[in-house]
């Protein structure tokens, strides 16, 4: 099954992510894609700048499952 969401940024919001993730709970093998239209030139300078930043091991965070598992219910690691 495919399926297509387009909104603006300014209606995406933490809870909104929440009930996806709800929608989809269980579903292992459920992928989500995120793409981008019509980008200002600085909003492409800064992701071609974070590709090169990672491409280039360069300002990377990096986390545990179990980090990110307790980020994102409000816990602290």
């Amino acid at each position: 099954m495919d399926g297509l969401i387009k909104m603006k940024v300014s209606e995406l919001s933490a809870s909104l992510v929440e009930r996806i993730k709800a929608l989809f709970q269980g579903s292992e093998d459920t992928e989500i894609t995120i793409t981008f239209e019509h980008q200002s030139p600085s909003c492409q300078d800064k992701l071609f700048r974070s590709k090169s930043d990672m491409e280039a091991s360069k300002n990377l965070v990096t986390f545990t499952m179990e980090e990110l598992e307790a980020y994102s219910s409000g816990g602290t690691a």
